[in-house]
């Protein structure tokens, strides 16, 4: 009777044991899943926050991208009015001048599209066209430096040619005839103007060839296409203002 009482207690004994050590287990366990919680909440948060920070920087972003927007668009539209009122006080000056000039009401660009510029073929000024450059050149750059000095960056002479003949041959005839009348704006026999030292600084001569024609009726006007323009670049224009 007594071996069968001990072993009884000390049965008792071993269960009561292995409940402890159960439920050191189990807190183990539930400490772990407990870490592994947190460290997914830490996690997620992390992941919240990066989130949200990267939504500032685009909003950020983008605000400043719609102010250099606005900026650009206030911009070009004062660049636009003084564009305006270079057109309108260069056909104002023309008029009272008694010059027939052809001016662009949009860009401002001067045209001289009559067939007395050059023989054909050549890149010699005729007399008659000098004729009109001493005319119009006084008046032309007293009204551009005169009054708009501080937008005015560069002057551009540019050569036309209309469609007749090869490319490239015509492309070199334009660039020589603009740089003919570069030339002789600039030289002693044309004598002095207002503001010549500073379009001695600001005035380029480019050829254009037959790139852009001028049509008529779905067809290519070639008196109209074969001319010289005069053109001005205000400072901090937009490419292709002009």
């Amino acid at each position: 009777m007594r071996e069968k009482y001990k072993r009884l207690l000390n049965g008792g004994s071993e269960d009561s044991d292995f409940w402890p050590t159960f439920t050191d287990l189990l807190s183990t366990i539930l400490l772990v899943v407990l870490v592994i919680f947190v460290a997914i909440i830490i996690s997620i948060n992390k992941k919240t926050e990066d989130a949200q920070a990267k939504v500032k920087e685009s909003q950020a972003e983008i605000a400043q991208q719609e102010k250099q927007l606005a900026d650009k668009e206030k911009q070009i539209e004062a660049l636009t009015y003084i564009q305006k009122d270079i057109v309108n006080d260069l056909d104002k000056e023309f008029k009272k001048a008694d010059l027939s000039i052809s001016i662009d009401k949009d860009t401002g660009a001067i045209k001289f599209t009559d067939d007395l510029l050059f023989e054909t073929g050549q890149d010699v000024i005729k007399r008659e066209f000098q004729a009109k450059l001493h005319s119009f050149i006084p008046i032309y750059f007293s009204t551009l430096y005169g009054k708009y000095n501080d937008h005015i960056a560069e002057i551009v002479v540019e050569g036309h040619t209309d469609d007749v003949g090869e490319y490239m041959n015509n492309l070199d005839l334009s660039q020589r005839r603009a740089f003919s009348v570069v030339k002789y704006i600039l030289s002693d026999e044309f004598g002095d103007f207002p503001y010549k030292d500073q379009v001695t600084k600001n005035i380029t001569a480019n050829g254009r060839s037959e790139s852009q024609l001028k049509m008529k009726d779905g067809v290519v006007d070639q008196a109209q296409s074969r001319r010289v323009e005069f053109k001005f670049r205000l400072k901090n224009s937009y490419e292709g203002s002009n």
